[in-house]
């Protein structure tokens, strides 16, 4: 057990601080859009910045959780491993469609999780 029980609420703010300032900013940019004709670019303007966004956190949380392991601090190792999971679904998404394997039990995990959220979020 790590000495600051903070430590997890910085780290999950960390995961959602960025995402939530993004997606207030996308809904802000669509209603900014609505009469344009080029409405596209400032949607693939933001998914490029999400993608990027998705890959420094996971740069970011692979070192935390090489660090966290090595000082043993197993509680906040494990918050680490579920925010990778969390980062990697969108991933595990993209190949499972990609490459066909939807018939497959492992591919219907992300594929569920990440239409749930698509949902949830109402895109």
């Amino acid at each position: 057990m790590s000495r600051y029980p903070w430590s997890v609420i910085v780290r999950v703010l960390m995961f959602f601080l960025p995402l939530l300032a993004l997606y207030l900013f996308s809904r802000w940019s669509a209603a900014q859009m609505v009469g344009q004709a080029h409405r596209g670019d400032s949607a693939l303007g933001i998914a490029v910045l999400l993608g990027a966004m998705t890959l420094v956190m996971l740069l970011g949380f692979t070192v935390d959780f090489v660090v966290q392991l090595r000082r043993r601090r197993a509680f906040n190792w494990l918050v680490d491993v579920l925010l990778i999971a969390v980062l990697m679904t969108p991933f595990g998404w993209f190949a499972c469609n990609w490459f066909g394997g939807n018939d497959y039990f492992l591919c219907k995990i992300p594929t569920s999780l990440f239409g749930t959220v698509l949902d949830w979020l109402g895109l």
